[in-house]
């Protein structure tokens, strides 16, 4: 009779993020928690972790399984009724390592290797590189992104609006390469940033065989100054040059999508003596060139743009300039703008009523056909 008193009293013990991932998907009370907290990491690859307790899958995602974030889930599970354990739970594996650095290393690759056009030094700020974060193990589906964090052209948000956006791509089976494009801070004015972009599309394009990329589903996601910096690198691009010495110059440097995040359209007009992208003395086809709904024509690759009404230094207007744009070309476009969010919240993984939105997006990728295999 102690006997199994003990096992009801052992079955009954509410699961915890030191569960494994397989039970709290299996537990259907638990699976809602993970839902409403995690949206994110409810995909496929989640699969491929199920032996490993939730605390200890934080090491390999840690921009999204915080700390924070983790005692949430604890406390969530805590009072949802049915969200116990079973009286045989598997036992979670102990990851390799808690550092995060050495459980997920990164490469990080110069766009041109020896030395980008128009360098003024060969210090950081100087180096336009590519950062790669690949899927980890977890099927990969042939698709790849370029992420170009914000920061006004003056700094780099690699970290909300570059490393979290990068993961969540790994997490779906999509190859992700963080872009650090030039900056006006450190003295590089238009087209350089351009340049570096088109050159990372080339890059990628060029060598999509060495990460197993299709070279027609590469794509390009940005946020702020780098959601503008992704609209011009959309609607001006070219074929390559075949003649080219670089192999990587050969090949085309339109992305097969976009992705445009509080992008800032309107960029000359609206923060053009803040930001000081052009030099002193531009001409009308380098303005033009600043002002991407003026250049979207047919051959612009699919959009999908998010903005919110509240945004406090781009004004949402932007991002129906641009829709209207991509519209009126008959270029498939998605826009989602929701009523309240500050200006850099990235994923808003952490904003309860924002953090629907990268579900959003990743029905528009599967409706591309960008995540299936």
């Amino acid at each position: 009779m102690l006997v199994g008193v003990l096992s009801v009293a052992r079955a009954a013990q509410p699961l915890t993020v030191d569960s494994t991932v397989g039970e709290l998907l299996d537990n259907p009370a638990a699976h809602k928690v993970l839902e409403h907290q995690v949206p994110a990491l409810i995909n496929p690859q989640i699969e491929q972790a199920r032996p490993m307790s939730l605390r200890s899958l934080q090491t390999y995602i840690p921009n999204l399984l915080t700390d924070p974030v983790l005692k949430s889930i604890d406390e969530e599970l805590s009072r949802t009724p049915g969200a116990v354990a079973s009286a045989n739970p598997p036992r979670p594996i102990t990851p390799i390592s808690r550092n995060s650095h050495l459980a997920f290393e990164l490469r990080t690759i110069p766009l041109w290797p020896d030395g980008a056009p128009g360098a003024t030094g060969s210090k950081q700020d100087d180096i336009p590189t590519l950062t790669v974060v690949a899927p980890d193990g977890a099927p990969t589906n042939g698709t790849a992104v370029i992420v170009a964090p914000g920061g006004g052209y003056q700094g780099l948000a690699t970290g909300q609006e570059g490393r979290e956006v990068a993961d969540w791509f790994a997490a779906h089976g999509v190859t992700a390469f963080v872009l650090t494009y030039r900056l006006v801070s450190a003295g590089y004015k238009h087209p350089v940033q351009l340049q570096d972009a088109q050159r990372a599309v080339r890059w990628v394009r060029s060598h999509a065989r060495e990460y197993v990329i299709n070279p027609d589903r590469i794509g390009m996601i940005g946020f702020s100054a780098g959601g503008h910096l992704t609209a011009m690198t959309e609607t001006l691009f070219d074929e390559g040059n075949p003649q080219a010495a670089d192999p990587v110059d050969q090949v085309s440097s339109r992305p097969n999508f976009a992705v445009l995040v509080y992008a800032a359209i309107t960029l000359e007009e609206t923060h053009g003596r803040r930001i000081q992208l052009l030099g002193p003395h531009p001409d009308e086809q380098m303005r033009r060139q600043i002002r991407p709904a003026e250049n979207v024509t047919s051959r612009t690759p699919p959009t999908f743009i998010f903005h919110t009404a509240s945004d406090e230094l781009v004004d949402s207007e932007d991002s129906v300039i641009m829709y209207r744009a991509l519209h009126a070309a008959h270029v498939p476009v998605e826009m989602h703008i929701f009523g309240k969010g500050h200006h850099g919240l990235g994923f808003g993984m952490t904003e309860p009523t924002l953090r629907i939105w990268p579900t959003l997006l990743e029905g528009w990728l599967a409706d591309l056909g960008m995540l299936s295999p």
